[in-house]
């Protein structure tokens, strides 16, 4: 037992993960995991949505209560309903109620969703 630990190396960690890092892995991952229920559900015919539904509905309240309620209805368009029927992207529309205007704008990827819901914040 004299060797254990005996070719170890320790590294430091590198860096601490910012918010937007984490913001995109994590809603990189729920379009991941939505992606793949759908694949299973529409190509495999395996429905497994009540078995999914539970966890959808915890990730969906964890993002209400980590970035509010509008935000979350954001973040949740983007992740289920940005594509039309036949796959193509759709624009959010955004009204900048303060300056009295509407936008639609195009969001391809989650570090996109974070500029804009900072962009929003401001």
């Amino acid at each position: 037992m004299k060797i254990f630990g005996k070719n170890l190396k320790v590294q430091q960690k590198k860096k601490q993960t910012s918010d937007k890092e984490l913001f995109v892995d994590l809603i990189n991952l729920f379009d991941e995991c939505n992606s793949r229920t759908d694949t299973l559900e529409t190509e495999f015919l395996l429905g497994i949505s009540t078995y999914d539904e539970s966890f959808y509905i915890l990730i969906e309240n964890l993002l209400v209560v980590a970035y509010g309620a509008w935000k979350a209805d954001i973040i949740l368009w983007w992740v289920y309903d940005r594509y039309d029927g036949e796959g193509k992207l759709l624009p959010v529309e955004l009204n900048f109620h303060d300056e009295n205007k509407q936008e639609e704008i195009l969001i391809e990827t989650a570090e996109q969703l974070w500029d804009i819901l900072k962009k929003i914040e401001e």
